[in-house]
């Protein structure tokens, strides 16, 4: 993952996405916006606390740094459900909720997961032209919604998993990503063998869960190419001067996001 400045905006990008012609993606980071305090600069969560008007100013950052007109830039309103959603155009959050993952094929349509420590994934196929982005905690990675949103991704383009390119984005970081029982029975529950997923566990019961290995598994399993996959391997808790991190900031951080968009469009469906 790179870091690079488009329209005067700080972003992240993967190397993979990046060198797909006619694709646009970003990760951003806490730098180049208008909102204050923790919650600044670039915040774009409406339910972090913020003043709506800031929010609003910094997603109209993101749009014209993405090229899209404001209302093709897509929110979902996020629960840590399991749920895929299909964009073919403008919509409100209002119109997406409980919805943590969505897919498209629409050009000009950027499709966004916002975080502060949990796993976003953007997936691409080339050949289909479609795209998805997943919003991954602890919930949504045992319940697999990466897997959940590659098989969304077949059925309505025709998708072969083999043809995906997938960027897993900054998130918490194992080495301090501390869960206790209930996530851990959960992990046990949905992968069997933990092994490589908890990389250790306390006298207390807890242990340290690996997101980013959770969910490269689940692109594995389904069929993505090893070689596709890039790990951005930066830890928002780590890094929280760059990233917003709900547990570094005690739940008082804003949100980054991840989003990708098709610019250029063949229909082969």
């Amino acid at each position: 993952m790179q870091h690079t400045t488009i329209h005067s905006l700080p972003l992240w990008q993967f190397s993979n996405l990046g060198a797909m012609p006619g694709l646009g993606h970003y990760v951003s980071g806490r730098a180049g916006g208008v909102s204050q305090g923790e919650l600044g600069t670039l915040n774009l969560g409406l339910r972090a606390g913020d003043d709506p008007e800031r929010v609003w100013e910094n997603r109209r950052r993101l749009a014209a740094a993405m090229d899209v007109a404001l209302d093709h830039l897509v929110f979902p309103a996020q629960t840590h459900s399991v749920n895929v959603r299909r964009v073919s155009g403008p919509i409100g959050p209002n119109e997406l909720a409980d919805t943590d993952a969505l897919i498209t094929h629409a050009p000009g349509v950027c499709i966004n997961v916002m975080s502060a420590d949990c796993v976003p994934v953007l997936l691409y196929d080339p050949v289909r032209k479609a795209a998805g982005a997943v919003h991954a905690g602890w919930r949504g990675t045992v319940g697999k919604i990466v897997t959940r949103t590659v098989a969304a991704m077949r059925e309505a383009f025709g998708t072969d998993p083999a043809d995906l390119v997938a960027g897993i984005g900054p998130s918490i970081c194992a080495d301090v990503y501390e869960v206790g029982e209930e996530v851990l029975t959960a992990v046990e529950n949905a992968f069997g063998a933990t092994e490589g997923l908890i990389l250790r566990r306390t006298a207390e019961g807890k242990g340290y869960l690996d997101l980013w290995e959770a969910n490269r598994r689940q692109l594995l399993a389904a069929g993505v190419p090893a070689r596709a996959i890039e790990v951005s391997g930066l830890c928002t808790y780590r890094h929280a001067d760059h990233f917003f991190s709900a547990r570094k900031s005690k739940n008082q951080a804003g949100r980054f996001a991840a989003g990708i968009v098709i610019r250029q469009y063949t229909d082969l469906l």
